[in-house]
């Protein structure tokens, strides 16, 4: 028929396709006033970092916590912000502290609560003079406001060449003081 304008449209109409699919994502889209694409409020697209630190602060500026992770990724949808490859030094007040590392973590946007699941460790001194102490647990969960700590698992207790073992743990790291649940099992190095 008429084959001249056969092979034009044939040529055109991929470009024709590309324009006609690329308007509705781009033309509708509300902007800001330099043009620029603005997302709506509930299309937040979160956050991530990579080899990042968070140093929060009390009302005195002292430090309360402060977090290092691999990286840190807050899901838009839930708020949810997860940890990989997490070590946090907690201040309670003394001059040693706490530290505990874990290989995952999270935490709800706002939340004053933190859930570390993965080869969790807590090291500190739980008295002054008594050598350090490590609580070693799959999963625990850490109250950034009251220093409070609940591990509802297995956990292990060294201290000073002693081994206390349990099934779950509460612990108050701003009073020094621990309460192992039920099973608990010691030994002791003469």
């Amino acid at each position: 028929m008429n084959a001249p304008r056969d092979r034009l449209l044939d040529r055109a109409a991929p470009a024709l396709m590309a324009l006609v699919v690329a308007m509705p994502l781009t033309g509708c889209a509300p902007r800001d006033e330099r043009g620029n694409l603005r997302l709506a409020s509930n299309d937040d697209p979160g956050y991530s970092a990579v080899g990042a630190e968070v140093l929060e602060t009390g009302p005195d500026g002292q430090p309360r916590y402060r977090l290092r992770a691999d990286s840190i990724r807050q899901d838009p949808a839930s708020r949810m912000i997860a940890l990989a490859g997490v070590d946090m030094q907690l201040a309670d007040g003394a001059a040693a502290g706490w530290r505990v590392q874990a290989e995952r973590g999270s935490l709800p946007a706002g939340a004053r609560r933190v859930t570390l699941e993965g080869d969790v460790r807590l090291d500190g001194a739980a008295v002054a003079g008594a050598g350090a102490m490590r609580i070693r647990t799959e999963a625990l969960t850490y109250d950034l406001e009251t220093q409070g700590v609940v591990a509802p698992g297995d956990v292990r207790l060294e201290m000073a060449g002693r081994t206390l073992e349990a099934a779950g743990l509460e612990a108050d790291l701003k009073q020094r003081r621990a309460k192992l649940d039920s099973r608990v099992h010691g030994r002791f190095a003469p």
